[in-house]
């Protein structure tokens, strides 16, 4: 938000239509180019990150360019100051020349210049890093009867004290204050809004955490819920599971920031918007994993391999796999069994394995049901947006038919565990209870289908069922016949 000044139009610096010298990273755009650049060659051109990184032994400013020719940023979407921005159009309307001064390199500037079509000159840097007082030296002599100068960092203090007036953009407290200290007019003044908590919490996406609770399934289904060394390593691997999964959704974020840039809600994001940093976003998902694999390595070796396979599969589903028809649809049903599998290699004895075959068909119709929504919705709007994932509307039928067939193989695995404990009856006192769940889940399951075979599945079913009744009710049911068997 723009602080106005109250000597904003009538200033003597701003009466002679003194040229405006503007930053680029963190004060036109909220992220830094230099990142933007590197995170793009990480996600999409790896080998050209790894021929890039070599030249910073050279200077930082080679790093940009050789980063820059790996790199196009032609059809990036950056997030612009949109508030500054229209203060700058209207200065180049009252006659104010415009000129973009910037430490990322030439080719960058320029892209970022010719997008914006209202500057009159853009200057990168070339043969040094045009930063600090070099940028000052630089400015001075080009502009020998004054400029205004607007800068966002510390770094930006001797071209403010060798300006003729200063504009201070998304500055510290502490900046801010020996910028003004330099008694230069502050001639406009732009913020940029904190992140709340609340905010942070959907950055490292709390409101997923929920799916997590799968890895107490198997210490529940094993009866252990009174050996406390089992339940305390449960609750330790849960807190390294949540950090992982935190880690791998900022790492996700940072992979789609253009296309999440382009969308209309998506776009607000913490760090698609550039509030949140890239440099910030991946050394907290640094520090998450490090942590994460630490702890769980100590817990169990047998553990930590399976975190790091939920891991991979992550990555690997993120950076291409998601894009294969029905393979995601499989991908999100191996994730969440391996969620379970994390839970049940924690456990010494009796190891629920009949859990894991009915996981897969379960969740594999779960996620085949959300990927049926978006297909009849496309149907039935005309959205053909689904074609990025692989898919078509005809594919309908297909996933209808896979999904369903998935569904009734979770209950089959079901009735054939049921069964066993009915013949042998070792574990339950009255395992008759137990013939109840399948009818249950059977409604639960057909419930689900049915919305989605309407597209009215507009959550993943899991998200889903957290949140409705009908869903919350029929889960209640099933808990009391299982309390009801033991």
């Amino acid at each position: 938000m723009q602080t106005p000044h109250p000597h904003d139009i009538e200033d003597p610096v701003l009466r002679p239509k003194l040229p405006i010298v503007v930053d680029l990273d963190g004060t036109l755009v909220l992220s830094d180019t230099l990142h933007e650049t590197a995170a793009i060659a990480l996600f999409r051109n790896p080998l050209g990150l790894v021929r890039a990184l070599p030249e910073l032994r050279r200077g930082r400013h080679l790093l940009k360019a050789a980063l820059a020719r790996e790199v196009d940023l032609t059809n990036e979407v950056l997030p612009l100051r949109e508030d500054f921005v229209l203060w700058l159009r209207k200065k180049a309307e009252d006659g104010h020349e415009l000129h973009l001064c910037s430490a990322a390199d030439q080719t960058v500037v320029d892209k970022v210049a010719q997008r914006l079509g209202i500057f009159s000159s853009a200057t990168g840097s070339a043969t040094a890093n045009l930063k600090g007082k070099a940028k000052a030296l630089y400015l001075q002599d080009r502009f020998p009867d004054g400029f205004i100068y607007a800068g966002d960092h510390e770094v930006d203090l001797p071209v403010w004290q060798a300006s003729q007036g200063i504009v201070l953009v998304g500055v510290s407290s502490d900046v801010r204050q020996r910028a003004v200290g330099l008694g230069k007019p502050l001639l406009g003044e732009f913020h940029t809004a904190p992140l709340t908590p609340k905010e942070f919490m959907k950055v490292i996406r709390v409101h997923h955490w929920t799916k997590n609770l799968l890895l107490f399934v198997p210490i529940t289904l094993a009866h252990e819920w009174f050996n406390l060394e089992a339940v305390l390593q449960t609750l330790i691997a849960f807190v390294c599971l949540l950090a992982v999964t935190s880690a791998t959704y900022l790492l996700n974020d940072i992979a789609d920031l253009n296309s999440d840039r382009q969308h209309w809600t998506k776009r607000n994001r913490a760090i698609a918007s550039g509030r949140l940093s890239i440099r910030a976003a991946f050394l907290l998902a640094g520090c998450l994993l490090v942590g994460s694999f630490v702890t769980a390595t100590i817990l169990s070796l047998q553990f930590a391999a399976a975190l790091a396979s939920y891991f991979v599969i992550t990555g690997a589903y993120s950076l291409g796999l998601k894009r294969i028809p029905l393979l995601d649809t499989l991908i999100i049903g191996v994730l969440f069994t391996t969620r379970l599998v994390m839970g049940t290699v924690l456990l010494a004895d009796s190891r629920p394995a009949w859990l894991l075959t009915f996981a897969v068909f379960f969740f594999f119709s779960l996620a085949t049901a959300k990927r049926h929504t978006e297909i009849v919705r496309a149907a039935l709007s005309g959205d053909f947006s689904i074609r990025s994932r692989g898919y078509e509307v005809e594919d309908a039928a297909l996933t209808l038919a896979l999904g369903i067939a998935a569904a009734l193989a979770s209950l089959v695995v079901l009735m054939i565990f049921i069964l066993q404990e009915m013949m042998l009856g070792r574990t339950y006192a009255h395992p008759e209870f137990l013939n109840g769940i399948p009818v249950f889940l059977s409604i639960w399951l057909g419930r689900i289908w049915f919305l989605s075979h309407r597209g009215k599945m507009n959550d993943d079913p899991v998200s889903f069922a957290i949140r409705d009744r009908s869903s919350l009710g029929l889960g209640g049911v099933v808990v009391a016949l299982f309390l009801a068997a033991l």
